[in-house]
């Protein structure tokens, strides 16, 4: 009998210290989380306090030891960035990988097509759809495992269906990363496990987000909740259900991708859209990825709207070369994202093709004009000449020629100069 309560008294100590270190848990968390909005709702604290600093304790925010957290906001169409926290700092990413994997995927492969599941995909360490060697499986099944299930075996199949070998698509997704000027990425494997050589930044990484979510393919990928995989004969029906829980708790929300390795801390790339207006928001490192992207979007979405700033076939500048005047227009309507009170200014040059044939007929695109902020290029525009063009001479002149678009925006009324130096022109 006394065993009998020895054993139920200590049961019942174990419990109660369970208990209370479980609600000290919770109190900590409820604290951090009540802060943070807080702070991003009255305005009070800047984007980079949203973040952890190098003064918080480690065991208690859930960052990776002797590493930094990083977030940006950007507005996918522009670029603009709308909010950030050490954005261009080199840190690991984890699967969050994979958004390159899709992408490139998706532009050098035919999705429908039928593969072979090789071997070195068979077997890959951390998150799997348990592939094996010698399944049939299509190139679009593969990127619904790799999306909503974050398979490391997946990304492996896709990478040498498509690249011939590992390396081979590996190098695919480095040169597209150039191909989009990112000066803080390299990729060392298709998946995301820790490389040291494997490595992007926030704006980076929203970079490549925002291009993959302008592709429909990926998009629709992204933004399903389920997706089956109908069997075959070398495998069994397969049921995929997204890992990311921002599309079923954030309104809009229409992607992207979770990652998590103990190198690389957790790490999330949301999306959403919400009054035509699409927002990428990457996270990398901090443990509430899902609270501090809902925060950061929603601060976003209630200080920026987009507004209309220029509509197709509105005449920038009207040249004078030579004696005779051109008239350089928009061949598409321009939409930036504003918020109230704001002035800005953006640094505009004239990209005109080279490979221009003469002569040209009026209404022919023959460039784009490139908008700089912060000396990162936000877009471009196709510029069409409303007047014919017969002379080479007036093309490469047009190319030196550079610009300024100043922007106020205020009780809802657009103010703006378009100022042109053509001090490069050569007579």
């Amino acid at each position: 009998m006394n065993k009998y309560f020895s054993i139920k008294s200590f049961c019942k100590i174990i419990t109660v210290i369970l208990a209370i270190l479980f609600l000290n848990f919770i109190i900590v968390q409820l604290n951090t989380v009540i802060e943070d909005n807080s702070a991003i709702i009255s305005g009070n604290r800047s984007w980079e306090k949203i973040l952890p600093t190098q003064n918080d304790s480690l065991d208690n925010i859930g960052v990776s030891a002797n590493k930094s957290s990083s977030m940006v906001v950007l507005e996918e169409s522009t670029l603009r960035v709308l909010g950030e926290s050490n954005k261009d700092l080199r840190l690991e990413m984890a699967s969050t990988t994979k958004i390159m994997t899709a992408l490139v995927a998706i532009e050098n492969s035919e999705l429908d097509k039928a593969i072979t599941v090789a071997g070195e995909a068979v077997g890959v360490e951390g998150s799997s759809i348990y592939l094996k060697y010698g399944e049939i499986w299509t190139i679009r099944e593969l990127l619904y495992g790799l999306m909503l299930r974050s398979g490391n075996d997946a990304a492996v199949a896709i990478a040498v269906a498509v690249g011939g070998s590992v390396d081979g698509f590996v190098n695919m997704m480095n040169s597209k990363a150039e191909q989009l000027g990112l000066k803080n990425t390299h990729f060392e494997n298709p998946n995301g496990l820790h490389g040291e050589n494997h490595y992007t930044s926030a704006y980076d990484l929203a970079v490549i987000s925002a291009f993959a979510m302008r592709n429909d393919e990926f998009k629709t990928i992204v933004g399903t909740k389920m997706y089956t995989v109908q069997g075959n004969d070398t495998h069994p029906t397969y049921y995929f259900a997204n890992k990311n829980k921002m599309l079923a708790q954030y309104e809009g929300a229409n992607g992207i991708k979770t990652g998590y390795t103990t190198d690389s801390g957790r790490c999330l790339v949301s999306s959403a859209e919400r009054d035509g207006m699409q927002l990428i928001c990457v996270v990398l490192n901090i443990y509430d990825t899902y609270g501090t992207c809902s925060s950061c979007m929603d601060r976003a979405f209630n200080e920026y709207m987009p507004v209309e700033v220029g509509k197709k076939g509105n005449v920038l500048e009207t040249f004078e070369i030579d004696g005779e005047k051109y008239d350089i227009a928009l061949n598409c309507n321009l939409v930036l994202p504003l918020k109230e009170g704001e002035h800005l200014g953006l640094y505009c040059k004239f990209n005109i093709y080279e490979d221009v044939q003469l002569p040209l007929a009026s209404n022919t695109v023959i460039g784009k004009l490139e908008f700089y902020d912060d000396n990162r290029l936000l877009f471009s525009a196709n510029i069409v000449n409303i007047n014919d063009i017969n002379d080479i001479g007036v093309v490469r002149k047009l190319s030196a020629f550079v610009g300024d678009w100043r922007i106020s925006y205020t009780n809802g009324t657009i103010e703006q100069i378009f100022s042109v130096d053509g001090s490069g022109v050569k007579a």
